[in-house]
């Protein structure tokens, strides 16, 4: 039985989610990795500033809480963008390429997050955010 062009993507897709951290955050329908990913960060912050806000972690834990992925996308971007512990974390473990990874931070991320607090056209809404940095992302 020969396989489709289906199969054959579907296998691929399949691969890169096992191999990259962050493209298996985005196309994965099974969350838990996305949400440890936003506890260790949460984590990460609260361990490094002590007097953090209730927002922060009202914001985070809400985010692991509910199913809604723009939330969790959101925050996982602002995490990798605002926690360096957690990218070296990354990169340590082999859960990202190190250089597609930092690449994507310093060219893209970082820019469209300052974009994204400042208002900017095109990156206004949470959700332009997300599908914009997803898109970014996966099509690198």
């Amino acid at each position: 039985m020969q396989r489709s062009f289906y199969d054959l993507k579907d296998e691929e897709d399949i691969k890169r989610e096992q191999s990259d951290f962050l493209y298996n955050c985005f196309m994965s329908k099974n969350t838990e990795v996305l949400n440890t990913a936003l506890r260790e960060i949460k984590d990460l912050t609260c361990a490094e500033f002590s007097q953090i806000s209730k927002r922060f972690k009202h914001v985070y834990d809400r985010a692991i809480q509910d199913d809604c992925r723009i939330a969790k996308h959101g925050a996982l971007l602002f995490g990798i963008y605002l926690t360096p512990k957690y990218v070296e974390k990354l990169i340590r473990e082999s859960r990202v390429d190190p250089q597609k990874f930092q690449y994507y931070i310093q060219v893209h991320l970082a820019p469209m997050c300052q974009q994204h607090l400042n208002g900017e056209e095109k990156m206004d809404s949470m959700q332009a955010f997300v599908e914009e940095a997803r898109m970014r992302y996966i099509i690198m």
